[in-house]
Protein backbone atom coordinates (compact mmCIF):
# COMPACT_ATOMS: atom_id res chain seq x y z
CA UNK A 1 0.00 0.00 0.00
CA UNK A 2 1.18 3.74 -1.23
CA UNK A 3 2.00 5.54 2.05
CA UNK A 4 0.12 8.91 2.43
CA UNK A 5 2.09 11.84 2.07
CA UNK A 6 0.84 15.29 4.48
CA UNK A 7 0.70 18.57 2.59
CA UNK A 8 4.09 20.27 3.00
CA UNK A 9 2.49 23.72 2.58
CA UNK A 10 2.88 25.94 6.42
CA UNK A 11 6.28 24.15 7.02
CA UNK A 12 8.59 26.86 8.04
CA UNK A 13 11.21 24.91 9.81
CA UNK A 14 14.75 25.39 8.52
CA UNK A 15 16.26 21.52 8.76
CA UNK A 16 20.12 21.29 9.54
CA UNK A 17 20.63 17.93 9.36
CA UNK A 18 21.40 15.72 7.07
CA UNK A 19 21.15 11.90 7.05
CA UNK A 20 22.13 9.14 4.37
CA UNK A 21 20.76 5.90 4.52
CA UNK A 22 19.49 3.63 1.66
CA UNK A 23 16.82 1.59 3.80
CA UNK A 24 14.64 2.74 6.20
CA UNK A 25 13.27 0.38 9.11
CA UNK A 26 9.90 -1.19 8.35
CA UNK A 27 6.77 0.28 10.90
CA UNK A 28 6.58 -1.69 13.90
CA UNK A 29 3.39 -3.76 13.81
CA UNK A 30 3.20 -4.20 17.56
CA UNK A 31 0.77 -1.53 19.72
CA UNK A 32 -1.23 1.38 18.93
CA UNK A 33 0.56 3.60 16.63
CA UNK A 34 -0.75 7.35 16.62
CA UNK A 35 0.07 10.28 14.75
CA UNK A 36 1.23 13.88 16.04
CA UNK A 37 1.02 16.45 12.76
CA UNK A 38 1.27 20.05 13.44
CA UNK A 39 -1.10 21.42 15.98
CA UNK A 40 -3.76 23.86 14.16
CA UNK A 41 -5.10 26.81 16.05
CA UNK A 42 -9.36 27.42 15.37
CA UNK A 43 -10.94 30.29 15.86
CA UNK A 44 -14.57 29.82 15.68
CA UNK A 45 -18.33 31.11 17.84
CA UNK A 46 -16.44 29.39 20.94
CA UNK A 47 -12.87 29.19 21.99
CA UNK A 48 -9.81 28.50 20.45
CA UNK A 49 -8.64 24.82 20.90
CA UNK A 50 -5.67 24.76 23.41
CA UNK A 51 -5.83 20.38 23.28
CA UNK A 52 -3.29 19.11 21.68
CA UNK A 53 -4.45 17.67 17.92
CA UNK A 54 -2.91 14.87 16.68
CA UNK A 55 -3.05 13.30 13.47
CA UNK A 56 -2.17 10.37 10.86
CA UNK A 57 1.71 9.21 9.36
CA UNK A 58 1.24 6.14 6.79
CA UNK A 59 -1.24 3.59 6.01
CA UNK A 60 -0.84 0.73 7.37
CA UNK A 61 -2.49 -2.86 6.83
CA UNK A 62 -0.75 -3.97 10.19
CA UNK A 63 -3.10 -6.32 12.58
CA UNK A 64 -2.03 -4.02 15.26
CA UNK A 65 -4.04 -0.95 16.36
CA UNK A 66 -2.06 1.70 13.93
CA UNK A 67 -3.13 4.64 12.83
CA UNK A 68 -2.71 6.56 9.32
CA UNK A 69 0.31 8.84 9.68
CA UNK A 70 0.64 10.97 6.44
CA UNK A 71 3.87 12.66 7.51
CA UNK A 72 6.33 14.09 5.70
CA UNK A 73 8.78 16.40 6.49
CA UNK A 74 11.47 18.45 4.17
CA UNK A 75 14.54 16.34 3.09
CA UNK A 76 17.47 16.44 5.39
CA UNK A 77 20.93 14.95 6.29
CA UNK A 78 23.73 14.46 8.52
CA UNK A 79 27.45 14.08 7.94
CA UNK A 80 29.28 11.73 9.98
CA UNK A 81 32.81 11.53 10.02
CA UNK A 82 33.58 9.18 13.38
CA UNK A 83 31.96 5.40 12.69
CA UNK A 84 31.93 2.23 14.69
CA UNK A 85 30.79 3.96 18.33
CA UNK A 86 27.49 2.15 18.22
CA UNK A 87 26.64 -0.79 15.98
CA UNK A 88 23.73 -1.64 14.27
CA UNK A 89 21.50 0.34 11.30
CA UNK A 90 21.62 3.42 13.53
CA UNK A 91 25.30 3.88 14.37
CA UNK A 92 26.46 6.64 12.01
CA UNK A 93 23.52 8.51 13.35
CA UNK A 94 25.85 8.61 16.49
CA UNK A 95 28.99 9.35 15.04
CA UNK A 96 29.02 13.19 16.01
CA UNK A 97 32.44 15.24 16.23
CA UNK A 98 33.81 14.90 19.72
CA UNK A 99 33.58 11.07 21.66
CA UNK A 100 33.58 12.70 25.19
CA UNK A 101 30.21 14.91 26.33
CA UNK A 102 29.66 18.83 24.84
CA UNK A 103 30.08 21.57 27.09
CA UNK A 104 26.53 22.40 28.55
CA UNK A 105 25.22 25.38 26.15
CA UNK A 106 21.77 23.30 25.48
CA UNK A 107 21.38 23.46 29.33
CA UNK A 108 20.12 26.59 31.02
CA UNK A 109 19.06 26.84 34.51
CA UNK A 110 15.80 29.30 35.14
CA UNK A 111 13.62 30.93 37.91
CA UNK A 112 10.02 31.79 37.97
CA UNK A 113 10.36 35.04 36.29
CA UNK A 114 12.81 33.76 33.18
CA UNK A 115 12.33 31.26 30.11
CA UNK A 116 9.11 29.73 31.26
CA UNK A 117 7.34 27.28 29.17
CA UNK A 118 5.03 29.38 26.62
CA UNK A 119 3.02 26.69 25.44
CA UNK A 120 4.12 23.61 27.72
CA UNK A 121 2.68 20.21 28.01
CA UNK A 122 3.63 17.15 30.63
CA UNK A 123 4.91 14.20 29.16
CA UNK A 124 1.96 11.08 27.85
CA UNK A 125 3.87 8.25 29.57
CA UNK A 126 1.91 5.75 27.67
CA UNK A 127 3.45 7.13 24.38
CA UNK A 128 6.65 5.07 22.75
CA UNK A 129 8.22 5.17 19.38
CA UNK A 130 7.72 2.29 16.90
CA UNK A 131 11.43 1.98 16.65
CA UNK A 132 12.90 -0.36 18.84
CA UNK A 133 16.36 -0.19 17.28
CA UNK A 134 17.11 3.59 17.21
CA UNK A 135 15.71 3.52 20.72
CA UNK A 136 18.73 0.67 21.62
CA UNK A 137 21.41 2.56 19.71
CA UNK A 138 20.41 6.00 21.13
CA UNK A 139 20.83 3.74 24.85
CA UNK A 140 23.98 2.26 24.26
CA UNK A 141 25.87 5.66 22.91
CA UNK A 142 24.32 7.18 26.57
CA UNK A 143 25.50 4.18 28.42
CA UNK A 144 29.69 4.33 26.79
CA UNK A 145 29.53 7.94 27.08
CA UNK A 146 27.61 8.87 30.81
CA UNK A 147 29.32 5.93 32.46
CA UNK A 148 26.43 4.89 34.00
CA UNK A 149 26.37 1.54 35.69
CA UNK A 150 22.86 0.21 33.88
CA UNK A 151 21.55 -2.57 36.17
CA UNK A 152 18.00 -2.44 34.70
CA UNK A 153 18.37 -1.65 30.83
CA UNK A 154 14.71 -1.98 30.30
CA UNK A 155 13.65 0.84 32.95
CA UNK A 156 16.45 3.03 30.71
CA UNK A 157 15.38 1.46 27.45
CA UNK A 158 11.50 2.33 28.57
CA UNK A 159 12.32 6.32 29.43
CA UNK A 160 14.30 7.02 25.98
CA UNK A 161 11.25 5.13 24.40
CA UNK A 162 9.09 7.57 26.25
CA UNK A 163 10.78 10.78 26.16
CA UNK A 164 11.89 10.47 22.30
CA UNK A 165 8.26 9.86 21.31
CA UNK A 166 7.18 13.00 23.56
CA UNK A 167 9.78 15.21 21.86
CA UNK A 168 8.71 13.92 18.24
CA UNK A 169 5.14 15.07 19.55
CA UNK A 170 5.94 18.29 21.38
CA UNK A 171 7.86 19.04 17.79
CA UNK A 172 5.13 18.67 15.86
CA UNK A 173 2.33 20.20 17.92
CA UNK A 174 4.86 23.34 18.77
CA UNK A 175 4.68 22.64 22.69
CA UNK A 176 7.24 22.85 25.10
CA UNK A 177 7.90 19.43 26.98
CA UNK A 178 7.78 20.02 30.91
CA UNK A 179 10.19 18.00 33.25
CA UNK A 180 9.72 17.13 36.98
CA UNK A 181 13.34 16.27 38.10
CA UNK A 182 11.71 15.13 42.10
CA UNK A 183 12.11 12.01 42.74
CA UNK A 184 9.62 9.78 42.33
CA UNK A 185 6.90 9.13 39.40
CA UNK A 186 4.31 10.64 37.23
CA UNK A 187 1.19 9.07 38.72
CA UNK A 188 -0.94 9.54 35.72
CA UNK A 189 -0.78 6.63 32.76
CA UNK A 190 2.59 5.50 33.46
CA UNK A 191 2.68 1.53 32.80
CA UNK A 192 6.30 1.20 32.81
CA UNK A 193 6.52 2.78 36.02
CA UNK A 194 9.62 4.63 34.63
CA UNK A 195 10.81 7.33 37.51
CA UNK A 196 11.78 11.19 37.17
CA UNK A 197 15.08 10.66 37.88
CA UNK A 198 15.47 8.47 34.66
CA UNK A 199 13.70 11.01 32.74
CA UNK A 200 16.31 13.49 33.95
CA UNK A 201 19.06 11.37 33.12
CA UNK A 202 17.99 10.74 29.73
CA UNK A 203 17.31 14.33 29.05
CA UNK A 204 20.54 15.44 30.71
CA UNK A 205 22.29 13.14 28.00
CA UNK A 206 20.11 14.42 25.07
CA UNK A 207 21.07 18.28 26.19
CA UNK A 208 25.02 17.24 25.79
CA UNK A 209 24.41 15.34 23.04
CA UNK A 210 22.86 18.69 21.54
CA UNK A 211 19.52 17.46 20.76
CA UNK A 212 17.60 19.03 22.76
CA UNK A 213 17.31 23.16 24.37
CA UNK A 214 16.96 21.70 28.36
CA UNK A 215 15.85 24.29 30.87
CA UNK A 216 15.82 23.23 34.60
CA UNK A 217 14.09 24.56 36.99
CA UNK A 218 14.79 25.46 41.07
CA UNK A 219 13.78 22.32 42.75
CA UNK A 220 12.41 23.75 45.66
CA UNK A 221 9.16 22.38 46.73
CA UNK A 222 7.04 25.35 46.39
CA UNK A 223 8.84 26.55 43.52
CA UNK A 224 5.74 26.76 40.38
CA UNK A 225 8.28 26.69 37.59
CA UNK A 226 8.96 23.07 35.78
CA UNK A 227 11.63 22.19 33.94
CA UNK A 228 11.24 21.68 30.43
CA UNK A 229 12.91 20.99 27.15
CA UNK A 230 12.14 21.27 23.57
CA UNK A 231 13.89 19.08 20.41
CA UNK A 232 16.42 21.02 18.65
CA UNK A 233 16.65 20.19 14.19
CA UNK A 234 19.41 17.54 14.97
CA UNK A 235 17.11 14.89 17.03
CA UNK A 236 14.02 16.02 14.81
CA UNK A 237 15.72 15.11 11.73
CA UNK A 238 16.96 12.02 12.64
CA UNK A 239 13.21 10.89 14.18
CA UNK A 240 11.74 12.09 10.63
CA UNK A 241 14.22 10.59 8.46
CA UNK A 242 13.48 6.79 9.64
CA UNK A 243 9.68 7.42 9.67
CA UNK A 244 9.40 7.35 13.42
CA UNK A 245 5.73 6.57 14.73
CA UNK A 246 4.22 7.17 17.76
CA UNK A 247 2.22 4.32 19.40
CA UNK A 248 0.54 3.23 22.51
CA UNK A 249 2.01 0.99 24.81
CA UNK A 250 0.57 -1.85 25.29
CA UNK A 251 -1.28 -1.94 28.84
CA UNK A 252 -3.01 1.03 27.85
CA UNK A 253 -6.47 0.71 28.30
CA UNK A 254 -9.02 2.44 26.34
CA UNK A 255 -11.95 2.37 28.97
CA UNK A 256 -10.78 4.24 32.17
CA UNK A 257 -12.32 5.25 35.57
CA UNK A 258 -11.51 8.15 36.90
CA UNK A 259 -11.90 9.44 40.38
CA UNK A 260 -13.29 12.30 41.46
CA UNK A 261 -10.50 14.73 41.02
CA UNK A 262 -10.42 12.63 36.93
CA UNK A 263 -7.39 11.03 37.98
CA UNK A 264 -7.53 6.90 36.72
CA UNK A 265 -8.12 4.62 39.08
CA UNK A 266 -6.27 1.39 39.00
CA UNK A 267 -6.75 -1.32 37.29
CA UNK A 268 -9.53 -3.53 39.23
CA UNK A 269 -8.40 -6.88 40.99
CA UNK A 270 -11.53 -8.55 40.67
CA UNK A 271 -11.40 -10.27 37.55
CA UNK A 272 -15.38 -9.99 36.74
CA UNK A 273 -14.42 -5.93 37.00
CA UNK A 274 -11.99 -5.95 34.95
CA UNK A 275 -13.41 -8.69 32.23
CA UNK A 276 -15.87 -6.01 32.18
CA UNK A 277 -14.37 -2.83 32.12
CA UNK A 278 -11.93 -4.53 29.06
CA UNK A 279 -15.38 -4.87 27.52
CA UNK A 280 -16.37 -1.36 27.55
CA UNK A 281 -13.20 -0.70 25.53
CA UNK A 282 -14.21 -3.20 22.48
CA UNK A 283 -16.20 -0.47 20.59
CA UNK A 284 -12.81 1.81 20.36
CA UNK A 285 -10.33 -1.13 19.72
CA UNK A 286 -13.12 -1.81 16.81
CA UNK A 287 -12.97 2.12 16.17
CA UNK A 288 -8.79 2.49 15.25
CA UNK A 289 -9.21 -1.19 13.35
CA UNK A 290 -11.88 1.16 11.20
CA UNK A 291 -9.03 4.17 10.91
CA UNK A 292 -6.62 2.01 9.17
CA UNK A 293 -7.69 2.71 6.43
CA UNK A 294 -9.30 6.05 6.17
CA UNK A 295 -7.66 9.77 7.21
CA UNK A 296 -9.58 12.62 8.64
CA UNK A 297 -7.96 16.08 7.78
CA UNK A 298 -9.09 19.75 8.52
CA UNK A 299 -7.52 22.49 6.55
CA UNK A 300 -4.87 20.12 5.16
CA UNK A 301 -3.98 18.89 8.58
CA UNK A 302 -4.60 15.32 9.86
CA UNK A 303 -6.71 14.74 12.83
CA UNK A 304 -5.70 11.81 14.99
CA UNK A 305 -9.52 10.44 14.92
CA UNK A 306 -8.50 8.07 18.03
CA UNK A 307 -11.00 7.88 21.29
CA UNK A 308 -10.87 6.72 25.00
CA UNK A 309 -13.77 5.98 26.80
CA UNK A 310 -13.94 7.63 30.52
CA UNK A 311 -16.19 6.15 33.47
CA UNK A 312 -16.79 8.56 36.35
CA UNK A 313 -16.06 6.76 40.21
CA UNK A 314 -17.86 3.39 38.60
CA UNK A 315 -18.99 1.33 35.35
CA UNK A 316 -22.31 2.44 36.29
CA UNK A 317 -21.91 6.27 35.45
CA UNK A 318 -20.16 8.33 32.26
CA UNK A 319 -18.73 6.29 29.86
CA UNK A 320 -18.55 8.60 27.14
CA UNK A 321 -15.96 8.52 24.75
CA UNK A 322 -13.48 11.29 24.26
CA UNK A 323 -10.69 12.17 21.38
CA UNK A 324 -9.01 15.32 20.84
CA UNK A 325 -10.78 16.69 17.42
CA UNK A 326 -13.93 17.00 20.51
CA UNK A 327 -11.88 20.28 20.98
CA UNK A 328 -12.09 21.92 18.11
CA UNK A 329 -15.24 24.14 17.96
CA UNK A 330 -18.48 22.62 15.97
CA UNK A 331 -18.46 25.35 13.02
CA UNK A 332 -15.08 24.58 12.59
CA UNK A 333 -15.68 20.86 12.43
CA UNK A 334 -17.75 21.50 9.52
CA UNK A 335 -14.70 21.81 7.47
CA UNK A 336 -13.40 18.40 8.21
CA UNK A 337 -12.95 15.98 5.69
CA UNK A 338 -12.81 12.28 5.79
CA UNK A 339 -10.73 10.58 2.53
CA UNK A 340 -11.19 14.03 1.04
CA UNK A 341 -14.43 13.97 1.18
CA UNK A 342 -16.78 16.50 2.71
CA UNK A 343 -18.37 15.62 6.19
CA UNK A 344 -21.64 16.29 7.77
CA UNK A 345 -22.62 15.70 11.09
CA UNK A 346 -25.69 13.59 12.76
CA UNK A 347 -27.01 14.50 15.73
CA UNK A 348 -29.53 13.31 18.51
CA UNK A 349 -32.27 15.70 18.97
CA UNK A 350 -32.85 16.32 22.44
CA UNK A 351 -31.26 13.04 23.81
CA UNK A 352 -31.62 12.92 27.42
CA UNK A 353 -35.29 14.32 26.92
CA UNK A 354 -35.06 11.23 24.85
CA UNK A 355 -34.06 8.85 26.72
CA UNK A 356 -36.18 10.09 30.20
CA UNK A 357 -39.37 9.50 28.18
CA UNK A 358 -38.14 6.08 26.67
CA UNK A 359 -37.78 5.19 30.43
CA UNK A 360 -41.25 6.19 31.10
CA UNK A 361 -41.94 4.08 27.91
CA UNK A 362 -42.82 6.90 26.30
CA UNK A 363 -42.06 8.44 22.94
CA UNK A 364 -41.82 12.70 22.65
CA UNK A 365 -44.24 14.09 20.65
CA UNK A 366 -42.90 17.67 20.59
CA UNK A 367 -40.17 19.82 21.00
CA UNK A 368 -39.40 19.70 24.55
CA UNK A 369 -37.82 23.22 24.14
CA UNK A 370 -40.95 24.41 23.26
CA UNK A 371 -43.67 26.41 26.16
CA UNK A 372 -47.25 26.90 25.33
CA UNK A 373 -47.20 30.45 24.89
CA UNK A 374 -44.03 31.33 25.22
CA UNK A 375 -42.24 29.99 21.55
CA UNK A 376 -40.77 33.26 20.97
CA UNK A 377 -37.97 31.99 23.80
CA UNK A 378 -37.09 29.09 23.30
CA UNK A 379 -33.51 29.14 23.54
CA UNK A 380 -34.37 30.30 27.23
CA UNK A 381 -35.89 27.19 27.96
CA UNK A 382 -33.11 24.96 25.61
CA UNK A 383 -30.18 26.50 27.89
CA UNK A 384 -32.41 25.97 31.06
CA UNK A 385 -33.27 22.41 30.25
CA UNK A 386 -29.17 21.32 29.36
CA UNK A 387 -28.87 22.24 32.83
CA UNK A 388 -31.69 20.81 34.28
CA UNK A 389 -30.52 17.40 33.16
CA UNK A 390 -27.38 18.16 34.99
CA UNK A 391 -28.10 19.22 38.31
CA UNK A 392 -28.87 17.98 41.19
CA UNK A 393 -30.02 20.62 43.20
CA UNK A 394 -32.90 22.56 41.23
CA UNK A 395 -32.90 25.80 43.78
CA UNK A 396 -29.55 26.37 43.25
CA UNK A 397 -30.44 26.21 39.06
CA UNK A 398 -33.48 28.85 40.11
CA UNK A 399 -30.95 31.21 41.66
CA UNK A 400 -28.82 31.34 38.55
CA UNK A 401 -31.55 32.02 36.29
CA UNK A 402 -32.86 34.84 38.44
CA UNK A 403 -28.96 36.04 38.34
CA UNK A 404 -28.59 35.56 35.01
CA UNK A 405 -31.82 37.58 34.35
CA UNK A 406 -30.33 41.09 36.01
CA UNK A 407 -28.66 43.48 33.84
CA UNK A 408 -25.18 44.03 35.37
CA UNK A 409 -24.53 40.29 35.27
CA UNK A 410 -25.44 40.45 31.90
CA UNK A 411 -22.65 42.95 31.43
CA UNK A 412 -20.37 41.66 33.44
CA UNK A 413 -20.83 38.30 31.17
CA UNK A 414 -20.52 39.67 28.49
CA UNK A 415 -16.88 41.40 29.40
CA UNK A 416 -15.82 38.27 30.17
CA UNK A 417 -16.69 36.65 27.56
CA UNK A 418 -14.87 39.51 25.42
CA UNK A 419 -11.43 38.95 27.52
CA UNK A 420 -11.69 35.06 27.39
CA UNK A 421 -12.27 34.97 23.23
CA UNK A 422 -8.96 37.38 23.24
CA UNK A 423 -6.86 35.28 26.30
CA UNK A 424 -8.17 32.02 24.33
CA UNK A 425 -6.83 33.66 20.77
CA UNK A 426 -3.57 34.36 22.39
CA UNK A 427 -3.28 31.21 23.37
CA UNK A 428 -3.94 29.83 20.47
CA UNK A 429 -1.49 31.75 18.59
CA UNK A 430 1.21 31.01 21.22
CA UNK A 431 1.67 34.27 23.11
CA UNK A 432 1.76 34.50 25.95
CA UNK A 433 -1.39 36.11 27.71
CA UNK A 434 -2.99 36.30 31.79
CA UNK A 435 -6.07 34.59 32.26
CA UNK A 436 -9.46 37.05 33.06
CA UNK A 437 -10.84 36.52 36.20
CA UNK A 438 -14.71 34.73 36.08
CA UNK A 439 -16.41 36.04 39.49
CA UNK A 440 -19.21 33.64 40.69
CA UNK A 441 -22.15 35.17 39.09
CA UNK A 442 -20.55 35.02 35.72
CA UNK A 443 -19.49 31.48 36.90
CA UNK A 444 -22.94 30.87 36.66
CA UNK A 445 -24.73 32.86 34.25
CA UNK A 446 -26.86 31.35 31.69
CA UNK A 447 -27.23 32.84 28.30
CA UNK A 448 -30.30 34.05 26.66
CA UNK A 449 -32.59 34.89 29.96
CA UNK A 450 -34.94 37.81 29.88
CA UNK A 451 -34.30 40.45 31.52
CA UNK A 452 -36.04 40.46 35.16
CA UNK A 453 -36.72 36.75 34.78
CA UNK A 454 -37.69 34.50 38.15
CA UNK A 455 -35.84 31.14 37.91
CA UNK A 456 -39.08 29.63 39.87
CA UNK A 457 -41.33 30.78 37.63
CA UNK A 458 -39.35 29.91 34.18
CA UNK A 459 -38.66 26.13 36.49
CA UNK A 460 -42.92 25.76 37.06
CA UNK A 461 -43.16 26.27 32.94
CA UNK A 462 -40.83 23.77 32.09
CA UNK A 463 -41.58 21.01 35.02
CA UNK A 464 -45.60 21.36 34.24
CA UNK A 465 -44.80 20.45 30.45
CA UNK A 466 -42.58 16.99 31.25
CA UNK A 467 -44.64 16.09 33.70
CA UNK A 468 -43.96 12.48 32.95
CA UNK A 469 -40.21 12.86 33.39
CA UNK A 470 -40.34 15.80 36.35
CA UNK A 471 -39.71 13.07 38.98
CA UNK A 472 -36.43 12.16 37.72
CA UNK A 473 -34.89 15.65 37.60
CA UNK A 474 -32.81 17.34 41.24
CA UNK A 475 -31.96 13.24 41.56
CA UNK A 476 -28.45 12.12 42.64
CA UNK A 477 -25.84 11.75 39.49
CA UNK A 478 -28.79 12.37 37.44
CA UNK A 479 -26.25 13.92 34.51
CA UNK A 480 -23.87 10.85 34.64
CA UNK A 481 -26.33 8.49 34.60
CA UNK A 482 -27.86 9.89 31.68
CA UNK A 483 -24.39 9.88 29.74
CA UNK A 484 -24.12 6.66 30.32
CA UNK A 485 -27.13 5.65 28.62
CA UNK A 486 -26.32 7.68 25.44
CA UNK A 487 -22.31 6.40 25.70
CA UNK A 488 -24.18 2.89 25.68
CA UNK A 489 -26.08 3.93 22.86
CA UNK A 490 -23.36 5.54 21.10
CA UNK A 491 -21.32 2.66 21.67
CA UNK A 492 -23.49 -0.09 19.69
CA UNK A 493 -24.12 2.52 16.84
CA UNK A 494 -20.45 2.44 16.66
CA UNK A 495 -20.37 -1.67 16.36
CA UNK A 496 -22.81 -1.32 13.96
CA UNK A 497 -20.44 0.70 11.93
CA UNK A 498 -17.85 -1.17 11.70
CA UNK A 499 -16.02 -0.25 8.43
CA UNK A 500 -17.43 3.04 7.81
CA UNK A 501 -14.95 6.08 8.96
CA UNK A 502 -16.42 8.29 11.44
CA UNK A 503 -15.93 10.67 14.50
CA UNK A 504 -18.45 10.46 17.59
CA UNK A 505 -19.42 13.55 19.37
CA UNK A 506 -21.02 12.35 22.63
CA UNK A 507 -24.97 12.40 21.00
CA UNK A 508 -23.38 13.36 17.45
CA UNK A 509 -21.44 11.51 14.72
CA UNK A 510 -19.54 13.14 12.00
CA UNK A 511 -19.57 11.13 9.03
CA UNK A 512 -19.13 11.56 4.94
CA UNK A 513 -21.78 12.80 3.12
CA UNK A 514 -21.54 9.37 1.22
CA UNK A 515 -22.62 7.58 4.25
CA UNK A 516 -24.67 9.94 5.36
CA UNK A 517 -27.69 7.43 4.47
CA UNK A 518 -26.50 4.23 6.37
CA UNK A 519 -25.32 6.12 9.43
CA UNK A 520 -28.41 8.35 10.27
CA UNK A 521 -30.40 5.28 9.49
CA UNK A 522 -28.11 3.27 12.16
CA UNK A 523 -28.56 5.39 14.81
CA UNK A 524 -32.41 5.86 14.53
CA UNK A 525 -32.47 1.90 14.31
CA UNK A 526 -29.98 1.81 17.22
CA UNK A 527 -32.01 3.92 19.64
CA UNK A 528 -35.58 1.70 18.76
CA UNK A 529 -33.64 -1.19 19.68
CA UNK A 530 -32.93 0.01 23.03
CA UNK A 531 -35.34 2.06 24.07
CA UNK A 532 -38.33 1.24 21.78
CA UNK A 533 -39.25 4.48 20.86
CA UNK A 534 -38.44 6.81 17.48
CA UNK A 535 -36.37 9.60 17.22
CA UNK A 536 -35.00 12.41 15.15
CA UNK A 537 -31.88 12.83 13.95
CA UNK A 538 -30.95 16.19 12.72
CA UNK A 539 -27.73 17.25 10.48
CA UNK A 540 -25.71 20.07 10.51
CA UNK A 541 -25.82 21.08 6.35
CA UNK A 542 -27.26 24.50 5.17
CA UNK A 543 -30.99 25.21 5.55
CA UNK A 544 -32.59 26.12 2.56
CA UNK A 545 -34.56 29.39 2.76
Amino acid sequence: MEPVRAPQRGRKRQRVLIVSLENKEPCSGAGLSLVTPKKGVFIGQKSANDEPLAGTVRVTDSNSLSLNCPINRPAVSVTANLANTVTGEYQHLFAFEHLQLSLPFNVRRIDQRLSLAPNGRWSKMNYLLDKDGLVNDFLKDFKRLTKINIRNKGKYFAAFDMVLANLFQADYESTQLLLSRQNGQYPKDNPAGIDNRTIASVTDYLADRGLIDLHIGRRSKDDKNSSWCLPLPPLVAILDRYDARIRLHEKTQLAVVRDGDKNPIKVYTNKKKRLALARYGKPVAQHYQTWLSHTATLDGRYLLPWLRRLFNWNMDLGGRFYGHYQQIPSEDRKRILIDGERTIELDYKAIHFALLYALEGLPVTTDPYVIDGHADIRSTFKAICLILVNVENVGSLKAAITVSGNPKIKQAAKEYKEKRHRYDYLRALKLKAKEPYKSEPVKNFIENIPDGAKGEELLALLLEKHEPIAHRFNTKNIGLKLQKLDSELMANVLIKLDGIPCLPVHDSIRCKVSDMGKVRRCMIDTFRELHGQDIVVTDDLPKRG
